[in-house]
C-alpha cells in the first residue's frame, strides 16, 4: 500500500557549456528547500548531477584544494548555433547512466523539482 506522504525528488541538473569548474558550486537553494520539505513531513530525495564525489565518478585529484576542482565531463557535439565557436562543448557532471541508476534507488516521485545554476 502506498503511503499518503508525497515523495518529492529534487534535481540539480548537469551543465552543458564550453567550460565549468567547481568553485563551491553547491545547490544551496535546493538543499535548503529539501530541509524545509523534510521538516514538514515530506519524503525527499536529492540527486545532484554535478556531484564530483558520486560513487561512480573518478576520484578527484588531490590537487583540487578546499573542495574545489574540475567536474567530470563528456565532450558532446556543439549545438548548431554554436558550431563556429572554436572550443569543445561538454556535459559537466555525472554520466546519464549513473543518473538512471540513482533514479532506480528512489521511491517513485509524486513531484519533481529541478533547479538551475546556469541559464
Amino acid at each position: 500500500m502506498r503511503s499518503s506522504t508525497p515523495n518529492i525528488l529534487l534535481v540539480n541538473p548537469w551543465i552543458h557549456d564550453f567550460a565549468a569548474y567547481d568553485l563551491w558550486a553547491k545547490p544551496l537553494g535546493l538543499l535548503t528547500l529539501a530541509g524545509i520539505l523534510r521538516a514538514h513531513g515530506f519524503r525527499v530525495a536529492v540527486i545532484d548531477c554535478l556531484d564530483r564525489f558520486h560513487p561512480r565518478a573518478p576520484r578527484p585529484s588531490r590537487a583540487a584544494r578546499f573542495g574545489c576542482g574540475p567536474f567530470h565531463k563528456r565532450r558532446l557535439p556543439k549545438p548548431a548555433p554554436l558550431a563556429d565557436v572554436p572550443r569543445h562543448f561538454s556535459r559537466y557532471g555525472i554520466e546519464p547512466e549513473w543518473l538512471r541508476e540513482d533514479l532506480r534507488g528512489v521511491a517513485p516521485p509524486d513531484l519533481i523539482l529541478v533547479t538551475s545554476g546556469m541559464t
